[in-house]
């Protein structure tokens, strides 16, 4: 699943908002398993620091695991998802997340700054997604790479998506093009 043009922005009541673009804006709530999900999964496989830091802060509530997700996912967005921006989009069209400078009384002074707050980008590649990105520059469609790597296709365009992310391109294309500017082996 890739979820792109995506607003998020907070409330002075402590919600936040989700606005997807050309539809209307709904409240983030815990019942929203494909978004929780999916932004769970961005936070860990590219945020590692974000990812323990807030499995850490919210771990008194992992009896209610629904509930426990649904705090960490809405933490991260808080803290790097401000104000209402129909022009830049937190989610863009590529699925690539823009963080904006959210106004925080702690600024400055906060222990989670740099860490949950405008979180560094763990640019490093994992092994699995090295045998996704091989097989890609090789010219190799998901369900090849799925079937060689004994994994689902869902599996390999999550990795797919982190390999962009993580060299910072927007297609496969580009993915192609920096394997071989790169050398990479």
């Amino acid at each position: 699943m890739l979820i792109t043009n995506i607003e998020f922005y907070n409330t002075p009541e402590g919600d936040v908002m989700m606005k997807e673009f050309g539809q209307p804006a709904v409240v983030l709530k815990d019942t929203a398993r494909p978004i929780i999900q999916y932004m769970l999964t961005i936070i860990r496989d590219r945020y590692p620091k974000a990812h323990a830091r807030l499995m850490k802060i919210y771990s008194a509530s992992t009896m209610n695991r629904w509930y426990y997700e649904f705090q960490v996912v809405h933490r991260f967005i808080r803290c790097n998802s401000g104000e209402y921006d129909q022009y830049n989009l937190d989610i863009n069209k590529d699925g690539q997340f823009v963080f904006e400078e959210v106004k925080c009384p702690l600024r400055g002074e906060c222990e989670h700054e740099d860490v949950i707050c405008r979180p560094e980008l763990d640019t490093q590649l994992t092994e699995r997604e090295m045998d996704v990105f091989r097989l890609i520059a090789s010219n190799c469609q998901t369900d090849k790479i799925a079937a060689e790597l004994h994994i689902s296709p869902c599996t390999v365009n999550r990795h797919r998506e982190n390999i962009k992310a993580k060299i910072r391109v927007r297609n496969a294309g580009e993915m192609i093009s920096y394997w071989y500017q790169n050398q990479m082996k």
